[in-house]
């Protein structure tokens, strides 16, 4: 009966755990991703991009509701489910599919999620307006109020609560971004909408402010030219005046051209979330989220993040580990492609093509030692072998796995005589003198 009822758990958790590097979500498009630490747990809430067959949609952005996912090590990413549907809200206009970037705070034991979309009253702001749900958990339910907020016409809500106790709304979109007070009901403005000065011109989006040693960082998406990059300024106040000092992330490598984020702090290290369209590259209307590392200056300002394959977190390796995810890698002609064009969701594998080529995948956890298999998912169309370091390319050897001659996929598993145990990194070589293919590697 208890094994039963352990196997139970097990199917539960499988269906709504999932085992990310980057983009951290794999089963659907993500988007926007505001990030919030809540009861010493990040919690992500993104927006959720679709794709309809026809209409103007069909090629344009498409969102029609919300889900939270949630992890305690930035590996393991739980979703629970939609919180937040168009359908839900009485003031929206469900056939605009407007449930754009939102974002989500707690005060006094509530949680607020501050959302925008399009109204069915037009009169004013195009429509464009924002809401508020409130809930009791940062996982919901989340009852939306009646009306949107009040003289809030933009998109991309961000909430911020200083020290003092104060709370302040930043939004917009386009030439202008505004910020306000909030009343301490949290659902009102406090004081008139104020305009951020002294920014950069053209195309902007998507405020989020953030504090650190006294310093205020107000960041935000700009397009200097034809696609956005992640830029910021720096005050002394949550109102500024703000400094504009320069950029967080450059213009996506993939052409997507929308970029999106949140920064914490969690653990004693600062994240930046973002999205680009890794899972759709050929429709930058299908986004996915990431996260990578974010690193200051002695001086308060931001180092520049570049966005990584490997992304963060430590992954346990019990865990189906995407090589192709890889952290570094030497040889000119290492590379990844989709293991299915037809559907992305499945995910990558990593060719390396010669003899002394390799992959590193940093970070795997290994506990106290208990695991005794290695299983691989690749081929080597002529055969071929593999061997795994540790720590350094000519750290120790773990093991090695020999592939048959093959042209798809083979799944080898191999008996381990050395058993590590605590955090190492993996290093992953071509041992043969035949092109390798991996899809993932589990320790079990």
């Amino acid at each position: 009966m208890k094994k039963a009822t352990l196997l139970l758990i097990f199917i539960v958790l499988s269906i709504t755990v999932s085992w990310a590097q980057n983009p951290l979500i794999m089963d659907e498009f993500t988007a926007d991703p505001s990030a919030r630490v809540f009861n010493d747990k990040v919690y992500v809430y993104p927006s959720h991009d679709i794709r309809l067959d026809s209409g103007r949609f069909a090629n344009w952005f498409c969102m029609e509701d919300y889900h939270v996912y949630s992890s305690e090590n930035l590996t393991q990413w739980e979703d629970h489910g939609v919180i937040l549907s168009q359908y839900d809200v009485s003031w929206v206009d469900p056939s605009t599919y407007s449930m754009w970037a939102p974002d989500c705070i707690e005060k006094n034991g509530k949680y607020y999620f501050y959302f925008p979309s399009t109204a069915k009253d037009k009169s004013e702001g195009r429509g464009r307006r924002v809401g508020v749900a409130v809930a009791d958990s940062p996982e919901g339910p989340f009852i939306p109020q009646e009306q949107p907020m009040k003289d809030v016409f933009g998109i991309d809500p961000n909430p911020f609560i200083d020290r003092d106790g104060q709370a302040y709304l930043y939004w917009g979109g386009g030439e202008k971004l505004y910020m306000a007070k909030l009343k301490e009901n949290m659902l009102e403005l406090a004081t008139e909408p104020q305009e951020v000065v002294d920014l950069p011109a053209k195309f902007k989006e998507g405020p989020y402010l953030f504090e650190r040693n006294g310093k205020y960082y107000f960041t935000f998406p700009h397009v200097p030219e034809t696609t956005e990059r992640l830029v910021y300024a720096m005050g002394d106040s949550p109102m500024g005046p703000f400094e504009f000092k320069g950029v967080i992330m450059k213009e996506s490598p993939v052409e997507c051209w929308t970029n999106h984020h949140s920064i914490i702090e969690y653990r004693d290290q600062w994240y930046l979330f973002y999205h680009h369209n890794d899972l759709s590259p050929d429709f930058d209307k299908n986004r996915s989220i990431k996260a990578d590392s974010l690193f200051f200056n002695a001086d308060g300002t931001i180092q520049e993040v570049l966005p990584t394959l490997r992304g963060v977190g430590i992954t346990p390796a019990s865990a189906r580990i995407q090589t192709d995810r890889y952290s570094l890698a030497e040889g000119e002609n290492v590379s990844y492609e989709f293991v299915d064009d037809t559907d992305p969701h499945q995910g990558w594998q990593v060719h390396l093509p010669e003899e002394g080529n390799w992959i590193s995948y940093n970070k795997v956890d290994f506990g106290t030692g208990e695991f005794e298999e290695l299983i691989v998912k690749g081929y080597a169309e002529k055969g071929g072998d593999f061997e795994i370091r540790l720590n350094v390319p000519d750290g120790p050897r773990l093991t090695d796995v020999e592939f048959d001659n093959a042209d798809d996929y083979q799944l080898k598993k191999v008996t381990l005589s050395d058993l590590p145990k605590g955090i190492h990194d993996l290093y992953i070589f071509n041992a043969g003198d035949s092109e390798l293919v991996l899809d993932w590697i589990q320790f079990k």
